[in-house]
């Protein structure tokens, strides 16, 4: 009778705990991390680069559905200043786990076929990144390694 007590009372307690542990908190607005990436050095055209960034999203609002074609990750070719829309990437809905609405995880992009500037044998380029959420809160932004890319 006692064993059946001291384990009804031990199941009590660790179930008591189990539900005062609070989930993370995370912010509205998302943030990255940059992760890793494949490869720094490439052939032009031939190579692809895969890279994977952390994220954290406090309202669970981050990707979009599959029907939608607007772009929430923003690749911009340091060579350029600009977006560069040959590597458009959208993330795809995530739908938050449990009760809470934070949530986190990693994105893997890949990005096919660098290409040089005219006239150079080498060429280097850095990415910055950013995603957007769907209430339009963009993230910090990261920016990957050198990438060493060889023209001929």
């Amino acid at each position: 009778m006692l064993k059946i007590y001291l384990i009804l009372v031990t199941v009590f307690i660790f179930s008591f705990l189990n539900s005062c542990i609070k989930p993370p908190q995370f912010p509205e607005t998302p943030t990255i991390e940059f992760v890793s990436i494949n490869s720094t050095q490439v052939q032009q055209m031939v190579d692809s680069i895969q890279m994977i960034i952390s994220f954290k999203d406090g309202d669970g609002d981050l990707g979009s559905i599959e029907s939608d074609t607007s772009t929430n990750c923003f690749i911009t070719d340091h060579r350029t200043g600009k977006p560069d829309y040959t590597y458009p990437y959208k993330i795809p809905f995530i739908t938050p786990k449990g009760t809470t609405k934070d949530i986190s995880g990693t994105i893997s992009i890949n990005l096919p076929g660098i290409t040089c500037i005219p006239f150079h044998v080498t060429d280097s380029v850095t990415y910055k990144i950013v995603i957007m959420d769907r209430a339009g809160n963009k993230s910090n932004e990261v920016q990957t390694p050198v990438i060493v890319v060889h023209c001929q």
